[in-house]
């Protein structure tokens, strides 16, 4: 069961080509118009590495706010009233764009002048149903796992890759069907966890010219390049971090060196990260002194947060972590977008397989070592 409950899926790195200003050089403009609230604020903002960026900000005055800006292709925002947990998706592009939106509804704006916004919720409500079903069944998995039934918890795990497999070709169809919309790179990279290689590949050469310079466009074409570098079959990309005590360490320290080396991406914060480190904990104890070894690599931002989980969870192998959370600088170059993620590399320093969890982990060091 992929994704089930990966806690960490995430998300997307947008990236920055807009300029939102009062100048003469604007090319667009926003009109709010939010019914049940006179006063407050509107931000605009996107996402990078995990962390919200701060685009443009406007005062309502009797639910009414302009926001113009400049920018080259159509780019994708989240804006929220200030004070408030909901947010607006918004894809805006040049011209005039009109947003309706009521306080209670604010995730459901009527936009009118944007076309990728248009062709972003025809994804979206496609999209829906698969979500509901997907809570559905996690509610069913919940109480499976609670009664012990592990027969019903396997069933269930089937039907949720199922419908898993079904979303992810309903979004590659969508893709190659509005392969001239900024909107096809943008979801392919957003929801890119659901894809292999080959999907990322076969939508980014479909890639309409006209777009091609779009950020979501580059985006998508340096994840796949990202995902060929680390592909299985090719030589692991080395990099050095810090370790628990500051001490910088590099992953061909380990790897590369006559050992197999499991390089382990995870998070103190990360549930289903500690979920299965007693797995890797037992794997690592049962083969260590046959030449097995782990390296692990955490997306933390807190430090003492971070020596804390090492310790509680046993997990007595070199430890790395540059505390940039999702902008995980060894994250970015394995391309990973959830955690846990992990790469076995070969003796001879060649990925030799990807996301071994569980029993998987097990029967493939059994066989290694038969």
């Amino acid at each position: 069961m992929k994704n089930l409950f990966i806690a960490t899926t995430f998300v997307l790195s947008l990236f920055f080509t807009v300029s939102c200003n009062r100048s003469d050089k604007n090319n667009f403009t926003v009109n709010f118009q939010i019914n049940g609230i006179n006063n407050g604020w509107l931000i605009m903002q996107q996402r990078k590495d995990g962390n919200w960026v701060k685009i443009d900000s406007v005062e309502l005055k009797n639910g009414t706010a302009v926001i113009k800006g400049n920018i080259q292709t159509p780019e994708f925002y989240y804006v929220i009233m200030k004070n408030s947990r909901n947010y607006m998706p918004l894809f805006v592009e040049p011209g005039n764009i009109t947003v309706t939106a009521d306080a209670k509804t604010f995730s459901h704006p009527k936009v009118e002048g944007s076309g990728s916004q248009i062709i972003y919720e025809s994804l979206i409500n496609k999209l829906n149903g698969f979500d509901t079903k997907a809570s559905d069944l996690g509610k069913q998995y919940q109480k499976a796992k609670k009664d012990n039934n592990d027969a019903l918890v396997q069933q269930i795990s089937d039907e949720y890759d199922t419908l898993e497999d079904e979303k992810s070709r309903a979004i590659v169809d969508f893709a190659l069907a509005n392969n001239k919309s900024v909107v096809a790179p943008f979801v392919m990279i957003n929801y890119s966890y659901l894809f292999d290689l080959d999907d990322l590949k076969k939508v980014n050469q479909a890639i309409d010219p006209s777009i091609t310079n779009s950020s979501y466009a580059k985006s998508l074409k340096d994840r796949v390049n990202t995902l060929e570098s680390v592909e299985i079959g090719q030589p692991f990309v080395d990099f050095t971090l810090n370790n628990a005590e500051g001490n910088p360490v590099a992953l061909s320290s380990v790897a590369g060196k006559g050992n197999y080396v499991l390089v382990d991406f995870w998070a103190s914060w990360c549930a289903p990260c500690r979920a299965e480190n007693p797995n890797v904990v037992k794997a690592f104890n049962k083969y260590r002194n046959k030449g097995f070894t782990v390296f692990g690599v955490s997306f933390d931002r807190d430090h003492d947060k971070w020596v804390k989980a090492i310790a509680d969870d046993s997990l007595n192998w070199p430890q790395v972590s540059d505390l940039k959370y999702w902008g995980s600088e060894a994250g970015k170059l394995y391309g990973v977008q959830s955690i846990p993620h992990n790469v076995l590399i070969d003796p001879d320093g060649i990925i030799v397989a990807k996301n071994l969890r569980g029993k998987d982990l097990e029967d493939k060091l059994k066989e290694l070592y038969k």
